[in-house]
């Protein structure tokens, strides 16, 4: 079973600010489900984000606009 990860955990994974996490799962942006008050992101979403990121014009990549 892919392990579930907490948005804390993705922001440190993908060294960004809990904010733009919390956002691109808000946004749909970061596949992730609301699990009580919280989102809760399998690490293959994560992976998978990785690795399309580069060529995802959408994603702020933490660049100010």
């Amino acid at each position: 079973m892919d392990e579930l990860m907490t948005v804390d955990e993705v922001a440190r994974y993908l060294k960004l600010s809990r904010a733009t996490v919390w956002r691109w799962c808000q946004e749909g942006k970061l596949s992730a489900s609301k699990v009580g008050r919280g989102w809760r992101v399998h690490r293959s979403s994560v992976e998978e984000l990785v690795s399309v990121a580069p060529l995802d014009p959408d994603l702020d990549h933490g660049q100010p606009r």
